[in-house]
This record gives structure tokens, sequence and C-alpha cells, in this order.
């Protein structure tokens, strides 16, 4: 076998290797966190909706470290399965799709923080800003409404792939894109004389 079949064997051996790489190593499922769900309004209402309401002091330690880091990294934080925090619910799509068939409705609502008063050392909550202009006449009630949006956050929580762009996905995306040009170079060096 001349030195042109050896490399073109060799690369269509690398390709079907490549093709199987993201058989044998799945992408992992993550613990998604994410505050850009909006709770717009006060407790009495977000508690009518389903929507279970935690203060943020009564947060687990690693509760309170996921929520700090989701604000501070554009509103979404991921980890990997087992390092959640026991008091969030990571529902799978599956196990949402169930609930919202079973009218368990609560069971896909976002949780929402009770941020404390002064807001401490925590990043600016993930709401929106429905607070009026200085001056502008409004009626108490409607100044009121609009501070309590800014103390409760709404956050998501899922088990969820990463997304396309993550590194896992990158690295499947990758080996495909080297198991195909493989084979073609593989190919072409085994059929052409």
């Amino acid at each position: 076998m001349n030195r042109r079949n050896t490399i073109g064997t060799a690369l269509v051996v690398l390709a079907a290797v490549l093709f199987t790489v993201p058989a044998v190593f799945p992408v992992q499922a993550m613990l998604l966190h994410d505050t850009g769900s909006y709770a717009t309004g006060p407790p009495e209402e977000l508690r009518q909706e389903g929507h279970e309401i935690i203060a943020y002091g009564n947060l687990s330690e690693r509760g309170q470290e996921l929520y700090r880091k989701a604000l501070e990294n554009d509103g979404e934080y991921r980890v990997p399965v087992g390092e959640g925090a026991p008091e969030f619910s990571y529902l799978n799509q599956t196990e949402r799709r169930q609930a919202y068939e079973n009218d368990n409705a609560s069971a896909v609502q976002p949780v929402v923080i009770e941020r404390p008063e002064e807001g401490g050392d925590l990043p600016p909550a993930d709401e929106p800003d429905f607070r009026p202009p200085p001056g502008e006449n409004v009626s108490e009630e409607e100044r009121q409404r609009a501070e309590a949006t800014l103390r409760y956050d709404a956050m998501r929580t899922e088990t969820s792939e990463p997304p396309l762009g993550a590194t896992p996905q990158l690295l499947r995306l990758a080996s495909v894109l080297l198991a195909v040009l493989s084979l073609g170079v593989g190919g072409y060096l085994l059929s052409s004389r």
C-alpha cells in the first residue's frame, strides 16, 4: 500500500471514531437559574398566581449564592446537576409538561425572591422599574406597587441542556465537523490515483 492510501485509510478511520464521540460522550444536563422572568405585582397577587415566595434571608447559603450569581451574570447562571440549592425545584421539560397536564401550574411557576428592604450588597433586581418619575402625579397605591415590584424578583429554575454556544456543545460540533473534513479528505485520497 502506498503512502497516499495509508493516509486516506487513517483519515477515514479517524472520521468513524470522531462520528461516535457525540454518542459516547453525550452533553450533560445543567441546572438553570434565570432571573429574566418578571414578578409584577404585590405578594398577594403573586401567591394567587401560584408563585412560591421565599425571603432572601431564608434561602440557604447555596441558594443565596446562586441567586447572586444569576444577577451578576446578566440574569442567567448554570451549574452541573447536583450543585443546586435544596429550596429550588429543577424540573426538566418532561416533568414541566406533566405538571401542566395535571393542572399543577404552581410547580412550573418561577420562585419569587423577596429581597431585603435595604437591598444590602445584592446586585440590582432583574425586574423592570415601573416607578414613576419624581414629580409625576400618581396615586400612593401605584407608587407603592411600583416599589414592591423591585423588591420581589422572579427566578426560573429548571434542568436543561447547555445552550448551543456552551463549551460541551461546541466540542461536539467540532468533533462532527472534523469527522466530515477527515472523511472527505480521506475519501478523496483513497479514490483518486
